[in-house]
């Protein structure tokens, strides 16, 4: 007698893959997708030889939903970063995690002189 079982096909879940968004010599932009908005973790310096490239990327990444930028290992940021965040932060297309305090120290000093310029990305 043979005895057949009917079994289900089995769902292996894997965690989502890191994407390198950007890379340059000084920043590594890499993206973890999540069901509401994915998460961006900036790596290196954020300054003005790259937003050009970054903004576009970072825009089109929170298209479908807003991304968490993850701040935490960048190591320099100067306005023009600044500016492209909050930016950011102002659309709707992000949020801002793991601020340096250098970071924060610069935005805090921002909203004295212009707050209203400076969403609250947090």
């Amino acid at each position: 007698m043979v005895v057949t079982r009917h079994t289900r096909p089995c769902r292996v879940w894997t965690p989502p893959i890191d994407a390198v968004l950007y890379l340059d010599g000084i920043l590594r932009i890499t993206y973890t997708p999540a069901p509401r908005g994915g998460r961006a973790l900036l790596v290196g310096e954020l300054d003005a030889t790259n937003i050009a490239a970054v903004a576009p990327i970072l825009t089109q990444a929170g298209a479908e939903d807003t991304i968490t930028i993850d701040l935490g290992l960048l190591e320099f940021i100067d306005m023009a970063g600044l500016r492209m965040l909050t930016t950011l932060c102002r659309n709707g297309t992000a949020t801002l995690t793991n601020v340096p305090p250098a970071m924060n120290r610069a935005l805090a000093l921002l909203s004295e002189s212009d707050p209203a310029d400076l969403p609250d990305c947090a």
